[in-house]
């Protein structure tokens, strides 16, 4: 499946649906509209159907799913830079992705200083040559990498992208301008796609930031994040990976939530 000239890529993002069967992910996005998922590989606090971790059928059957539906997969999460972060599970992660077509690899930078993470990334680069999948480092407030300027002064050096998503960047204080400087300062290739929700304005309780982001977004155009201002600074061929796990939808059916998901993102895409 390919997406239409002149209109964004839009992907499913895994987040919401750790409680789903990965193969099953990819066929609900699809019957949805959506042009592509992301996946989880590596990296989940606790046990999920979700992680196709070292599960050879699970992996088998999502292959199916995206053969079938001709969906693709923008990016296979989450590799967390950690002292404890071994070779062997970055090559097995980056092999994944590459076997399953993904374009890119999230990292987050979980407990590294500065120096330390751009290493740590930098070997991630080079373990990605020739692969097609290239690593997006992940700015979050809770992270050791708080912010765009602490990601960029990160990947850069290192060679790797930044991922921006909507929700962190606001919480952390960041806005689209910040963006546009980075873009504008190292590239478009800096920002390659872009996770996108919505909020308050304000955190519902910003003593518990973790929280919100897992599990009490908003879908876009249903709070008062800048999305409009921040759609304007990206690429307009730039995709977007719609992560917004709310507390509204919990319980209706994830071919629900992927609706309305869907909806949500083209009406805010139909203001852009």
């Amino acid at each position: 499946m390919g997406t239409e000239p002149g209109r964004r890529e839009l992907a499913l993002a895994c987040l919401d649906y750790l409680d789903l069967e990965p193969a099953d992910l990819v066929r609900v996005a699809a019957d949805a509209g959506f042009d592509s998922v992301t996946l989880r590989a590596a990296g989940s606090v606790e046990e999920c159907r979700g992680d196709l971790g070292r599960d050879a059928a699970r992996v088998r059957r999502v292959r199916r799913a995206l053969a079938d539906t001709g969906l693709r997969v923008l990016d296979v999460e989450v590799l967390r830079l950690t002292p404890t972060l071994t070779h062997d599970e970055v090559a097995r992660v980056v092999d994944l992705a590459a076997e399953l077509g993904a374009r890119h690899v999230l990292v987050v930078n979980s407990e590294l200083d500065a120096e330390e993470a751009t290493d740590r990334l930098g070997r991630i680069v080079e373990r990605c040559a020739g692969t097609g999948v290239r690593p997006c480092l992940e700015p979050m407030p809770f992270s050791r990498c708080p912010t765009v300027a602490a990601a960029v002064s990160t990947a850069v050096p290192a060679g790797a992208a930044v991922l921006i998503d909507a929700l962190h960047l606001q919480r952390s204080g960041g806005t689209p301008d910040d963006v546009a400087s980075a873009l504008a300062e190292h590239g478009a290739d800096l920002v390659p796609y872009a996770q996108v929700c919505d909020a308050p304005a304000r955190a519902p309780d910003p003593a518990r930031p973790r929280e919100e982001a897992v599990g009490q977004r908003l879908l876009p155009g249903q709070g008062q994040l800048p999305l409009a201002e921040l759609l304007s600074v990206l690429p307009r061929d730039l995709p977007l990976a719609v992560e917004a796990p709310t507390r509204e939808l919990a319980r209706r059916s994830p071919a629900d939530r992927a609706a309305a998901a869907i909806r949500a993102v083209r009406d805010v895409l139909s203001l852009d």
